[in-house]
């Protein structure tokens, strides 16, 4: 591999190394002589794609560096000033602008100088890749019948011999590159998809159509022959009944008085029969195909909707079924509401006078002796017994009245009843399967076994839960205090579910040929 790839991985220490030479007070920098622009040609250029490029600096004393992204890069790109007419430029990273789309025949210019030397600036033109071949191919198996689905890829080969593979379909940048137009079937969601309906493709041929963008030349056609080799289903059902509405739950009792009783859940509504069905299926040989295929044309009997199969007996087939539809829920019953809690019972406050013993305090003069000093004429101490009055206080029992407030309570009052819980509704029955008539000409009953009839009742509704009971309500406080309500009872509930729907008729009658085909070409 060549040394200057741009997509070599390398380690950068991002660290500056301060080179300079000091002479006379002077500072001198190696000064850059040319500069080279790096360009990897196993990179596309694309509109709307990003690409790198390198700078290879030649300095006067003979060194060499690069830009970081080369092997052995060192160079931070702030050091240059990078023009791009035609896409823009970060750190080397050139984005084409996607509106040079198509991009065959156009080119983007890069002019590249070192910041501080615009005159060494060079230049760099690049001509935009393209396709010069696509090709859809599926990337898993698929019926070859109408309705089918088909996942794939496209394969493209450049101008300058890169390949490249797009299946992310979900890439809106990546899909905008194509444009995809179907006969016979449609592109959608990021797959081709085989007409439903056989009659709108012409000769039992589907192709879907590739078209580059980048190059509008370039296209792929993608052809489906149909086999009609698939299994087919044809489903009805009866819609389900709807389901009945659940009660509503009592309300709380007023202090001290009952809950409500909850509502009654509703019951569900019937299911919905499958509707009747009839088929009609003939044999023909294929002029196209050059094959024995059979006709089917069914038949809602209650709407009149038409389905229109083309079967190949050699691994086609057809299963037609006719439910009934699911019976409602019933609804659960609602809740009982709570009793309200009792009240209190009612407070005053009584008084009377009681006789009470206090500590009162009392003052009382005392003469009490104490012995002083007293000096002679001499000098000399002596004692002297001297009286001396003090005041002292004593705390005596002393009996006065008192006024005392005693609180009373009466008995409190009852709590409430709960309401009792309301039944829950009954679960509907589901409806009838559709009856299944399917009819045979002479030459098309030797595969009646390809086409398959089931008709099924549908399952019945869920019965509806009783509500529960109401909790009773607390007494009130007092004296007694009041008794708690009683619990309200639950509602009754009727267990399990209602009886399914029965099946209809499977019927299989012979009738008189009336189908013949004929090709787009002959009409």
């Amino acid at each position: 591999m060549k040394q200057n790839r741009l997509f070599r991985m390398v380690l950068i220490i991002p660290f500056f190394l301060g080179i300079s030479i000091s002479a006379a007070g002077f500072n001198f920098s190696p000064k850059i002589d040319s500069i080279q622009i790096v360009f990897d040609d196993h990179q596309l250029v694309l509109p709307g794609e990003s690409f790198r490029i390198g700078i290879i600096s030649y300095y006067k004393n003979g060194k060499i560096k690069k830009t970081v992204g080369l092997l052995n890069g060192s160079t931070w790109w702030w050091s240059y000033k990078v023009d791009v007419a035609g896409g823009t430029d970060v750190s080397g990273r050139i984005t084409v602008n996607g509106e040079l789309i198509p991009s065959k025949g156009k080119y983007i210019e890069i002019k590249v100088y070192p910041r501080k030397r615009p005159e060494l600036v060079k230049e760099l033109l690049l001509p935009l890749n393209y396709e010069t071949k696509i090709a859809y191919r599926p990337t898993g198996n698929y019926d070859k019948s109408p309705g089918s689905q088909i996942n794939g890829e496209v394969i493209s080969e450049f101008n300058n011999g890169i390949v490249r593979v797009c299946d992310d379909w979900r890439n809106n940048k990546e899909s905008g590159n194509f444009l995809f137009s179907g006969k016979g079937g449609y592109w959608k969601n990021g797959k081709f998809t085989i007409d439903p309906d056989f009659m709108k493709i012409e000769n039992h041929h589907a192709a879907l159509i590739v078209n580059s963008l980048r190059n509008t030349s370039v296209a792929d056609t993608f052809s489906v022959q149909l086999d009609y080799k698939h299994a087919y289903d044809l489903h009805f059902s009866g819609s389900s009944g709807i389901s009945g509405f659940s009660g509503a739950s009592g309300s709380t009792g007023p202090p001290g008085g009952n809950g409500g009783d909850g509502g009654d859940g509703q019951n569900g509504e019937f299911g919905i029969d499958g509707p009747d069905i009839g088929v009609w299926v003939d044999l023909y040989r294929d002029s196209v195909l050059n094959a024995d295929l059979l006709y089917v044309y069914a038949q809602n009997l209650f709407t009149n909707k038409e389905y229109r199969y083309l079967i190949n007996p050699e691994g086609g087939s057809l299963n037609v079924t006719s439910f009934g539809g699911s019976g409602g829920n019933g609804g659960n019953g609602g809740n009982g509401g709570s009793g309200g809690s009792g009240r209190e019972g009612e407070k005053w406050i009584e008084k009377h006078i009681e006789k009470q013993t206090v500590k009162k305090p009392i003052t009382k003069k005392v003469v009490r002796k104490e012995i002083h000093k007293r000096k002679d004429a001499e000098g000399k101490e002596y004692d002297v017994e001297v009286e001396v009055e003090s005041t002292e206080t004593e705390y005596v029992d002393v009996v006065i009245d008192v006024v005392v407030e005693v609180i009373r309570q009466g008995p409190g009052e009852d709590g409430g009843d709960g309401g009792w819980g309301a039944p829950g509704g009954l679960g509907a029955p589901g409806g009838y399967g559709g009856n299944i008539t399917l009819h045979f000409t002479r030459d098309a009953m030797p595969f009646s076994y390809l086409i398959t009839a089931r008709s099924e009742g549908g399952p019945g509704g869920l019965n509806g839960s009783g509500g529960f009971g109401g909790n009773g309500g607390a007494g009130g406080a007092g004296n007694p205090s009041g008794r708690s309500g009683s619990s309200g009872q639950s509602g009754p509930s009727a267990f399990g579910w209602s009886t399914s729907g029965g099946s209809g008729q499977i019927r299989i009658q012979s009738t008189d040929e009336f189908f013949e085909y004929k090709s787009n070409v002959e009409r």
